[in-house]
């Protein structure tokens, strides 16, 4: 137990499962841990539950929201609370106190700079390498199994593609790889595709996507930007299943596939619903390191 955690004042705002054992295992290494936002959630044993966000912000070092993020209403995911969340309200901007850690897995750009403004140090942890890596492999698991549900054919032989080939889209394709696919890949670099050649997938260029997406059966969308826009998804087949698993805003135009009758299906978050241990246990893993080093380089 690093010593620094030791008597430390953190608060986790919102969350579900996950965020009760990170909380469970930030208390059992030293620090003051208090909820909000689980009013709802099944009794834990000496589960410490704040029922005034602005005094326990007011009072605490360290700031947790969940990895779904900080939206740009400044909404927290808090499936468990009472009543809707959010941050930006005058009365509650006022309680951080400068040089808190604010830590949330993703913060809208506007928000931030208000928090930095005032001089509070904010870590995003969607991107880190310690978190998303290991989450890539529940995700990837989530999105085939959804797929497996939503079609009538098997993985197996079927003609899955893969949009990008980041840290969850590169555990995603060999994955349907793994299980028979024939699996293709489309990224927006050309650099990427001998990458993707290499592990015997197809490379397709994103730009080529309107010419090439009827040939799919099942479309894996892990890019946070809309890349199945309505030229797209007009040329696509009727019966093809798309799994967006990309984070916020996600990368389909929903409205477009309802149109034309196509299935779509948002799915951000997977880890937390189809492996809410193994989440759980990659945040107690990597969380007490982030908030050691970040209070280190704040000093």
């Amino acid at each position: 137990m690093d010593i620094i955690l030791l008597g430390l004042n953190i608060l986790i705002i919102g969350g579900d499962s996950r965020e009760v054992e990170l909380y469970i295992h930030l208390k059992n290494i030293g620090a003051n841990v208090h909820l909000f936002g689980f009013e709802k959630y099944p009794p834990v044993k000496e589960m410490a539950l704040s029922d005034n966000l602005i005094e326990s912000i007011r009072l605490s070092d360290v700031v947790i929201t969940p990895l779904a993020g900080v939206e740009a209403n400044s909404e927290v995911y808090a499936p468990y609370a009472k009543k809707r969340v959010f941050l930006n309200k005058p009365e509650i901007m006022l309680a951080f106190q400068p040089e808190t850690l604010f830590i949330t897995g993703y913060i809208w750009p506007s928000l931030k700079e208000i928090f930095l403004q005032k001089k509070i140090y904010v870590l995003e942890t969607r991107g880190k390498d310690e978190i998303s890596i290991p989450n890539a492999i529940p995700t990837a698991e989530g999105a085939v199994q959804a797929a497996m549900a939503n079609t009538e054919i098997t993985i197996h032989n079927s003609q899955s593609f893969v949009l990008g080939f980041g840290r969850c889209g590169n555990i995603l394709a060999k994955t349907l790889q793994a299980l028979g696919a024939e699996v293709t890949v489309g990224v927006r670099r050309r650099e990427v595709l001998a990458w993707i050649e290499a592990y015997k997938m197809k490379p397709l260029l994103l730009a080529d996507l309107p010419e090439e997406v009827h040939k799919a059966d099942i479309i894996f969308n892990t890019i946070p930007a809309i890349v199945l826009d309505a030229e797209v998804l007009y040329r696509a087949r009727k019966s093809v299943l798309i799994v967006d698993i990309a984070s916020q805003p996600g990368g389909v135009d929903f409205h477009v596939a309802e149109r034309l009758q196509i299935k779509a299906l948002s799915l951000p978050g997977l880890p937390g619903k189809v492996a809410p241990k193994t989440a759980a246990q990659i945040l107690c893993k990597a969380y007490p390191d982030l908030i050691i080093s970040s209070l280190k380089r704040g000093e």
